[in-house]
């Protein structure tokens, strides 16, 4: 049986050489769509430059090389594309390469019945976090000296921001940068998922040490298909495969702790920004006040997938009132918030800078000591989503209304039927 933690790299060489890591994902990839383990495969290429990531959907094999290298600017969640994509090719299988945000989403949307697990095949990434494109050129303008444009990588490994020029590497505290306004955005400063275990395989170059730290990729084996993928990719010579080193181990459960640490403690402070009781209140209808009622946060939210809004029924929300109401905000937190996932998205797309993703991921934490859920991971059914119209939720939910009673009963909430 193949081991659960291992190095790897791609056996290519012009893969290995010329990706991040050994490029041992780029080579897994090879391999799901040669074999045909994989209709298409979901993942990030570089665009202008390396501040400006794209997803991309591949089905031809030779072109995955456009795909090699890390690419740690952009606010990009790929759950979106990959649920369109099975929406107008229903069957179709999928690889994609996720971050610990992508993966939380794709897990709530197979809860939504907007996606199948057995159609995916999810390759992990550990993540420290992404920056902005427009405050990563600042950064590097600004803080290193350097013409953006002459970067040649731009990276954080081993908490620290790396950036890579024609004649020189300059490395930065990942603390610090944060601190300075250029770092990390700050739903990536509050994750609690620096390694997403819910996908198949997790892949990153924490726990690399010694020779290997430049030349390899760390991988943990998460589920029983994601061992038999890794077994075929080495057996058909796309990639190679070797036993983790302990000590390599042991670092990185190291540099996961402290990056939990580091979330704790800043979801912390952020939440205490926000005041307690009716001053949060206060200060949550004070920021929305600027709302323009533009709809970027719901299409941008990747679990606000109802056809039918009910921010857009005239008797809750008044037709042509900007700002809306607060009823607008307090539908959507009533539909997502038990269920947020933390991505940003929201947030990023926001004209008016309200902090709609701190709101959304302080109400989910509160819920999820309440009630025990965690949004994004295989078990259990999110809680609000219980109060919606009857009909919406067995719509959505696939008819287990009664179900969902029966586990509000369980936390002390009255039968609904009753």
């Amino acid at each position: 049986m193949i081991p659960s933690m291992l190095y790897g790299w791609a056996a290519n060489e012009e893969v290995r050489l010329g990706a991040a890591s050994g490029g041992l994902v780029t080579g897994i990839l090879q391999c799901l769509l040669s074999r045909g383990f994989v209709d298409a495969v979901c993942t990030l290429e570089k665009g202008e430059d390396l501040y400006d990531p794209r997803p991309v959907l591949i089905t031809d094999p030779d072109k995955l090389l456009k795909t090699k290298g890390s690419l740690y600017c952009g606010t990009i969640l790929t759950a979106d594309w990959i649920m369109q994509t099975t929406a107008s090719n229903p069957g179709i299988k999928i690889g994609a390469v996720v971050k610990g945000c992508d993966a939380k989403a794709i897990i709530e949307l197979i809860k939504r019945h907007k996606l199948d697990r057995n159609d995916l095949f999810l390759i992990g990434l550990n993540c420290s976090g992404t920056i902005s494109p427009i405050k990563a050129r600042t950064f590097v303008r600004t803080v290193c000296n350097e013409d953006p444009d002459l970067v040649q990588s731009f990276s954080i490994r081993n908490g620290r921001l790396q950036v890579i020029t024609p004649d020189k590497t300059l490395e930065y505290s990942l603390d610090s940068v944060d601190e300075s306004g250029f770092g990390r955005r700050d739903a990536c400063r509050r994750c609690n998922i620096p390694i997403p275990r819910q996908c198949d395989l997790v892949c990153g170059n924490w726990g690399l040490i010694g020779d290997d730290t430049d030349k390899a990729t760390f991988v943990e084996v998460c589920s029983k298909k994601g061992a038999q993928i890794l077994e075929s990719a080495r057996k058909d010579g796309f990639i190679e495969l070797f036993p983790a080193d302990q000590k390599g181990i042991s670092a990185r459960e190291r540099v996961e702790a402290a990056m939990l640490t580091l979330s704790t403690n800043n979801r912390e402070y952020m939440f205490s920004k926000m005041g307690t009781g009716f001053s949060r209140l206060n200060w949550m209808m004070k920021e929305t006040s600027r709302c323009i009622k533009c709809y970027q946060c719901t299409h941008a939210c990747p679990l606000c997938t109802c056809e039918d809004c009910q921010t857009k029924k005239p008797w809750l929300v008044k037709p042509g009132e900007i700002p809306p109401p607060f009823m607008f905000h307090l539908i959507r937190f009533s539909h997502i918030a038990d269920s947020c996932i933390n991505c940003g998205q929201c947030e990023d797309r926001c004209a008016m800078d309200i902090p709609i993703s701190l709101m959304m991921h302080a109400m989910q934490v509160e819920l999820e000591q309440m009630f025990g859920y965690h949004p994004g991971w295989p078990e259990g059914m999110p809680v609000l989503a219980k109060m919606n119209e009857r009909e919406e939720w067995e719509h959505y939910y696939g008819n287990r209304y009664h179900e969902m009673v029966r586990l509000f009963s369980m936390n002390g909430i009255q039968d609904a039927e009753e």
